[in-house]
């Protein structure tokens, strides 16, 4: 299926996802009125502060992460959400309690169709910010032979095949398999899976067993290192060199965690992105979150043998300092 053809598909799945939605939505009885700010059993708080109150209780760095819920969520009306965060982070201190209350509570601003409305235009604004920043920082005008995609099984490449010539094969570290089912093809935009996948395991994978060494022109880490453990970072980065061919690149993406506040930024986004994609609390606590700065992650790639072109592409509005590089294999 080309290009042209498999878009035409997705848009036509997107239409049986909207019926889909909506049948689920009309066949549920109950009452959906709710008010903006409904009353839930208070929980005994620990006192302990979290990524919520420290941002919610800056004014300045309250106004600066409503930016992320207008440019990067966006999977909830942000007004609305960043109220609800706000009236529960003034509330409680520890994080366990704000996330479970806004559990309880974000489906009384979640809107009709939201997965039409919020979800998929997020997703869509995603691939073409990603496709966009990576020309910038790639030669657009060469093949590239052998393509690993880490973090995910396929989200960006249906992008990047567009404007960029990637050939052979393609592989997809991640956590979850992938699958059939609509909101995985839309994920992907294509029914049939685009190529091998391998279990991330924990940061564990085997690598040389399922990639053969030195096959690879170009791997993409949109997700960043930040959640491989420190024990293993050093043979996962060794394991995706071995991958990459002499001059291959490595395009990186990841946020500029480089003192408390940043710390706390960052954070916060990582618990409301989990909140919001009902994640439970004991995977958002669970969660490995070694954040770094990126002059650190510039001198550890470079002592790990890649070169950096020194540039860095941050999405506008994004207050985690997000940033987009590219490094080669030297």
């Amino acid at each position: 299926m080309n290009n042209v053809s498999r878009r035409q598909f997705v848009k036509s799945l997107s239409l049986v996802f909207s019926a889909l939605v909506a049948q689920r939505a009309l066949g549920n009885s109950s009452d959906n009125t709710a008010a903006p700010f409904p009353t839930v059993p208070l929980l005994v708080d620990d006192n302990f502060g979290g990524n919520f109150s420290y941002i919610y209780r800056n004014n300045d760095l309250r106004e600066q992460f409503f930016n992320f819920l207008v440019n990067v969520f966006h999977l909830y009306p942000e007004h609305e959400l960043h109220a609800l965060i706000q009236s529960f982070a003034e509330s409680y201190s520890a994080d366990e309690n704000v996330y479970k209350q806004l559990q309880q509570n974000i489906g009384n601003i979640k809107p009709f169709l939201s997965e039409l409305t919020f979800a998929l235009p997020a997703l869509n604004k995603q691939k073409r910010d990603m496709r966009s920043q990576s020309c910038e920082l790639l030669d657009t005008n060469r093949r590239y032979e052998g393509y690993l995609e880490i973090g995910s099984t396929g989200r960006y490449l249906d992008a990047l095949e567009e404007p960029l010539d990637i050939v052979g094969e393609r592989y997809f570290l991640a956590e979850r398999a992938p699958n059939y089912s609509l909101p995985d093809i839309l994920d992907r935009g294509q029914i049939m899976q685009a190529g091998h996948y391998i279990p991330l395991a924990d940061y564990t994978p085997t690598l040389s067993k399922a990639i053969p060494a030195n096959s690879l022109d170009l791997v993409t880490v949109f997700i960043g290192f930040h959640h491989c453990p420190l024990p293993l970072r050093e043979q996962f980065i060794s394991d995706i060199r071995d991958s990459m061919k002499l001059g291959g690149y490595l395009i990186v993406r990841d946020h500029d965690a480089h003192n408390d506040d940043m710390h706390a930024m960052v954070g916060l986004a990582h618990d409301v992105f989990n909140m919001g994609t009902n994640e439970s609390w004991e995977y958002n606590a669970k969660e490995l979150r070694n954040f770094y700065s990126l002059t650190f992650l510039d001198e550890w790639l470079s002592n790990s043998g890649f070169q950096g072109s020194g540039e860095k592409l941050y999405q506008a509005g994004d207050p985690t300092h997000n940033a987009l590089m590219v490094y080669r294999k030297v």
